[in-house]
């Protein structure tokens, strides 16, 4: 599990300040986390932009813990363009409890991923998921995004390179290893690849399953299916998202809801 990008890269995220402590507030956190650059606070606008290594899904969490509403509104180079990018909800509908060997606790997982398209070559993936099971899950990018039966109706892993399974650099496309999960329920993962690409993921799952991926390396059958994983646990269907600068909604025409009403995770 990586902690950090190897690329720089910019986020644009919509905090929720109101006044000069605000800003203060939030200078204070950018100013601690390893692998921010610059960063740049605009009050009028309640718009944090963010240029460095660090993932998303820490100085999101950060943010939050400081007391405020954060949404990442999108992603890109340093110089503010990439080559597409894509997100991926976790649908907490699609969890099956009953697989998990202590059904006395009832999990209520969140989560997603984002998908940057840094260059030509280089997918940045970036996880996040929060009250569930502990220990280390096989997360997966699946052939279908059909999640009308959770995680069972999403296919196999996607394998256009009819490999065998293995870890993110040999095996399946669509093998991403594990997503450990701390004993608070939460875990994040960062990966970049360069076999992914946004315009092959858009429409697909992504699956975290019940059990340790192997990465292909066991003694029997399944372990070159599957890594010995099991079943999914939970999906999400990978859909086109907007990129830095690109998403100026500021109210739901839908709903009528908030930005901020509207944020679940």
């Amino acid at each position: 599990m990586s902690a950090e990008s190897k690329t720089s890269f910019k986020t644009e995220y919509a905090v929720q300040i109101t006044c000069k402590d605000c800003v203060d507030a939030v200078k204070n956190v950018l100013s601690e986390v390893p692998g921010v650059d610059h960063f740049d606070i605009n009050l009028e606008e309640q718009r944090v932009i963010v240029e460095g290594t660090a993932p998303p899904s820490k100085i999101s969490k950060l943010l939050k813990n400081s007391g405020r509403k954060v949404i990442v509104r999108g992603q890109g180079t340093i110089k503010g363009s990439h080559s597409g990018a894509a997100v991926c909800i976790f649908e907490p509908y699609t969890f099956d409890n009953s697989l998990i060997q202590q059904p006395q606790k009832q999990y209520d997982p969140k989560g997603l991923a984002r998908f940057v398209q840094i260059d030509g070559e280089t997918c940045l993936i970036d996880i996040t998921i929060e009250d569930f099971p502990q220990g280390n899950h096989g997360i997966h990018v699946h052939e279908l995004g059909n999640i009308s039966q959770g995680a069972q109706s999403t296919g196999s892993h996607y394998n256009p390179d009819n490999k065998e399974h293995g870890d993110a650099t040999t095996g399946h496309v669509g093998d991403l290893g594990n997503i450990e999960i701390d004993e608070r329920g939460y875990g994040d993962l960062v990966i970049e690849s360069n076999r992914l690409k946004v315009w092959d993921l858009i429409g697909r799952s992504l699956v975290i399953s019940l059990n340790e991926d192997d990465l292909g390396r066991g003694d029997n059958f399944q372990s070159k299916i599957d890594g010995n994983s099991g079943p999914g646990l939970i999906a999400g269907i990978i859909a086109r998202s907007a990129g830095a600068f690109e998403n100026k909604k500021k109210i739901c025409t839908c709903s009528g809801e908030t930005l901020w009403e509207e944020a679940r995770f």
